[in-house]
This record gives C-alpha cells, sequence and structure tokens, in this order.
C-alpha cells in the first residue's frame, strides 16, 4: 500500500467531521475549557514568533515532558483529562472505530523528506 503524505494538516485534523450534525451541542466545565484555550493560546504565542525558537533546544524547552510544567503536559492534560470528557460517548467510539482517521499522513511522517 502506497503512503500519502500532506501538508494540508487541517484536512487531516477535521478528517471524518461531516457525520457530525452541525447544529448537536454539548455542555462543558467551564474551567475545563478555559485550561484548554490557554493551552492552545501558549502554543500560538510560542510558536507565531521564529525568535522564540531559533535552536532545536528551544523548543526542547518549550515542551519538556509528561513531567514538566511545560507544553507537552499542556497538551497532553489538554486531550486525555480534559477534552476527553467532553466528547459524547458515540463521538469517542468513532474514534475507536478510526472513522476520524485520514487515509493520509502528515508531512513529518514521511522519512524521505
Amino acid at each position: 500500500m502506497t503512503k500519502e503524505y500532506t501538508e494540508n494538516l487541517e484536512e487531516i485534523a477535521t478528517f471524518g467531521f461531516e457525520a457530525i450534525d452541525p447544529d448537536e451541542k454539548v455542555e462543558v466545565n467551564l474551567k475545563d475549557l478555559m485550561y484548554v484555550f490557554s493551552t492552545l493560546q501558549e502554543y500560538q504565542r510560542f510558536f507565531h514568533q521564529p525568535l522564540h525558537y531559533q535552536k532545536m533546544e528551544d523548543i526542547d524547552r518549550f515542551l519538556g515532558s509528561a513531567n514538566d510544567h511545560a507544553g507537552y503536559k499542556l497538551l497532553h492534560t489538554s486531550i486525555h483529562k480534559k477534552m476527553r470528557d467532553m466528547l459524547p460517548n458515540y463521538i469517542d467510539d468513532k474514534y475507536g472505530e478510526g472513522d476520524f482517521d485520514s487515509p493520509k499522513l502528515p508531512f513529518y511522517y514521511d522519512e524521505n523528506r
């Protein structure tokens, strides 16, 4: 099977979303939503300015690990502890069934890039 890579990360991230009713609503915990929102803001604040990451060490320092009070822990917590409970069970099931798995892979998976 030939692998297809893309730089269109939005296409990958939103694959399968047409199956979601655009009028469906969920109720979420405001503090959890603010945690996720602030995490995304912090990523934007860091990555919007190339001067913030002139060396690979700058990115390593920003991300840290799951045990550090840094970017990776914020992202991991946002996804696995905050957002997970915001999704309806049927959406979680669809993730498990691969309904949101794009057939295309992100460009950074291509070892020959």
